[in-house]
């Protein structure tokens, strides 16, 4: 009997690498091979109206739900009380760049941090064998993941565990990669890494990929491109904007501001979050979604926010200081592009961002 995802499933590899996420031929034959579908039973897709919840066991729904899964989208596969999405299923091509910049070969051992729907642990089985994954979840339920990647062939070992202790008792690790966003690299993961090994991880809004050097003192590399994961839930998500921040009668501070034209730029807001990650920050696009007359809200942990746009900064608290101060660095900067950057993590978990090289006289330290 034909396989009816068989076609969508080398559709999909075809688009990633002709988009260039794909290059190496044994994950282009992962993608090809690994069904998607098989770990998005139901999900939840961003359209322009909202998110719209697909179910395979559904009929009428059952055609445009596997059209769903093969495209190069991410998908929620859970929501919270609140509507809020706390799990999914990443986005193909953001999942490709980063098994790319892993550097597998054959024998190399990976813990992936952060189980999710399964499928980036069944592509890493597929590519480098059952025996050579080892895979940490902190949701609970795991059981669930676990029986969709045994319905599809796969058995890595696994764990329900905070993802930033990684899984010691199985270290040390050729290459270590977290399918989730993370604020800093824990020092942990740089342990428990092989001298010569490979970290990939999402920060702040970039992916960045580190290795590890000889001594295992420092892990170092550079961004590879912008992309957002949702953070892991054993951390505090970041603020929630408050409602008073979207009050365009709310007058709290008010003061004159030339806001920069270039608080948008994807560069920026990537930077904004490697300098400071407690800040949410979203952006309400001007008449006809043009960025002339956008409006940018800002908010930390503390409750501090800002409404910038207009002619004017409306804010509570100090959250547009630190938005100005990194801008004004970056700007200093030259503006970089997230591909010019870079980062060194030592063990002690102390982190130093860098344009170009790691001994450009442009570093940064994090805190």
């Amino acid at each position: 009997m034909t396989d009816p995802t068989a076609g969508p499933r080398h559709d999909l590899a075809a688009k990633l690498t002709t988009a260039g996420a794909l290059g190496s031929p044994a994950w282009i034959s992962a993608f090809e091979q690994v069904p998607r579908h098989a770990f998005v039973p139901t999900c939840w897709h961003r359209t322009a109206t909202g998110l719209e919840y697909l179910d395979s066991t559904t009929p009428e729904q059952r055609d445009h739900w596997l059209a769903v899964s093969y495209s190069d989208v991410p998908l929620v596969t859970q929501l919270d009380a609140t509507g809020t999405a706390t799990s999914a299923s990443s986005q193909p091509s953001v999942m490709a760049i980063m098994l790319e910049a892993l550097d597998v070969t054959k024998g190399t051992t990976v813990l992936e941090v952060g189980t999710g729907t399964g499928y980036n642990a069944a592509l890493l089985c597929h590519r480098l064998g059952d025996d050579r994954v080892h895979t940490v979840e902190y949701d609970q339920t795991l059981s669930t993941t676990a029986a969709a990647l045994a319905q599809a062939g796969y058995h890595p070992a696994m764990r329900v565990g905070d993802g930033a202790a990684g899984w010691p008792e199985q270290a040390p690790y050729d290459r270590i990669i977290a399918t989730y966003g993370t604020e800093r690299i824990p020092p942990t993961w740089l342990r428990q890494c092989t001298p010569g090994g490979v970290i990939v991880a999402n920060l702040g809004l970039g992916l960045v990929a580190l290795r590890r050097d000889e001594h295992g003192v420092t892990a170092s590399g550079r961004f590879l491109s912008r992309a957002a994961f949702m953070l892991s839930r054993a951390d505090p998500a970041a603020a929630m904007i408050p409602d008073a921040a979207f009050d365009p009668g709310v007058l709290c501070d008010g003061s004159p501001a030339d806001a920069p034209p270039d608080l948008r730029a994807d560069s920026f807001v990537a930077w904004l979050h490697l300098h400071y990650p407690g800040i949410a920050q979203i952006t309400i696009p001007g008449p006809n979604g043009t960025g002339d007359q956008a409006e940018h809200i800002y908010a930390n942990r503390m409750g501090s926010w800002a409404r910038v746009g207009h002619g004017q900064v409306i804010q509570v608290g100090p959250v547009w200081r630190d938005v100005h101060n990194a801008h004004t660095r970056w700007v200093r900067a030259g503006r970089p592009e997230v591909e010019q950057l870079g980062l060194t993590v030592r063990d002690d978990g102390h982190h130093t961002l860098w344009v170009d090289n790691p001994s450009s006289t442009q570093q940064w330290s994090l805190t």
